[in-house]
């Protein structure tokens, strides 16, 4: 029984994975975060604005707007999101737009996160392009940002040391928000 015990408790030991938020894998429960799935899902458009609660204090950290980019064609949109209260987005670290991400991506303290300067007090409000695209002529029409219509990416978020997600939906003019992780 001795020997049992002597080679069960330290397997037993190893087997355990120690309760981190320094490394959340999107998709996968957490005892950190709830996952909110709206039914209907959230719309953002030119006529209706939204934010969410990341964290329930009651303060919003991140707000989606699109606001029409006038041309002499057919008008062209611009998506964005604001952040403030100390939310971090993780930024593609190509053009320091907020990057896509798929499921089963890794979120954790090492990723390019926005706000990093060393001035940063986390009480700044920041926005972030998700996507624009405009036709100023009708041969040349001009998109940017990774969020250019994509179906089912996800845009993380870091609040402190916990990271969430929002699985978005993104089209000219229209922004479905399918999921989100609020902070425990």
């Amino acid at each position: 029984m001795r020997a049992f015990s002597i080679i069960f408790i330290p397997l037993f030991i190893l087997s355990c994975k120690p309760e981190s938020n320094n490394l959340i894998i999107i998709g996968d429960n957490n005892k950190t975060y709830d996952i909110i799935k709206p039914d209907p899902v959230i719309l953002i458009s030119k006529s209706h604005q939204d934010s969410l609660d990341l964290n329930s204090d009651g303060i919003f950290e991140i707000k989606f707007i699109i606001t029409p980019i006038p041309t002499s064609t057919v008008p062209g949109s611009k998506t964005e999101i604001s952040t403030k209260n100390k939310l971090q987005i993780l930024l593609s670290v190509e053009n320091e737009y907020p990057d896509t991400l798929s499921i089963n991506a890794v979120l954790n303290s090492d990723s390019n996160w926005s706000g990093l300067d060393p001035d940063w007090t986390g009480n700044e409000s920041f926005t972030f392009l998700l996507q624009s695209y405009a036709c100023y002529t009708y041969f040349h029409c001009v998109g940017w940002g990774n969020f250019r219509n994509v179906n089912g990416q996800y845009v993380g978020y870091k609040i402190g040391e916990n990271f969430g997600w929002i699985l978005v939906d993104s089209s000219q003019g229209e922004l479905k928000i399918r999921e989100y992780t609020v902070l425990k």
